[in-house]
């Protein structure tokens, strides 16, 4: 079957897909589409969120040439990532001691990189990214 995926700035994909295909596995098929990662894709039918473990065949209103809506949510800033992660095993104000610690270290070291290291950092990621397409 296929459906139609809309994002909202406009594009459209259509995905190929099984009764039996998880949501999950068509983001996946979107990712390689679209270059826009899974963690970034909700997935909505008619409003709704589409659960990621849940099969095509789940959601009975879904049939060949259903159209889809993906929303592209925006990553937390690292500031906030870096945070939780010290709140899970420390107390409230060591947590934000240690963001504010980390933030100073890493603003640090990213203006000690030259143009060179950032090039040499940006060909790495885009090579490992093409190598997973």
């Amino acid at each position: 079957m296929k459906l139609i995926i809309k994002i909202l700035k406009g594009e459209e994909y259509v995905v190929e897909t099984t009764d039996d295909a998880t949501i999950l596995g068509i983001k996946q098929e979107l990712e390689r589409k679209s270059m826009i990662p899974v963690e970034h894709q909700k997935l909505l039918l008619i409003g709704k969120t589409l659960s990621d473990d849940k099969t095509v065949a789940s959601y009975g209103n879904i049939k060949d040439g259903t159209k889809l809506t993906l929303v592209v949510k925006k990553p937390d800033p690292l500031k906030d990532v870096i945070y939780r992660q010290f709140k899970k095993y420390y107390q409230e104000e060591q947590s934000q001691k240690l963001t504010q610690e980390f933030m100073k270290d890493f603003d640090s070291k990213i203006h000690q990189l030259s143009l060179d290291d950032l090039e040499k950092i940006a060909a790495d990621m885009l090579s490992k990214k093409r190598q997973n397409v």
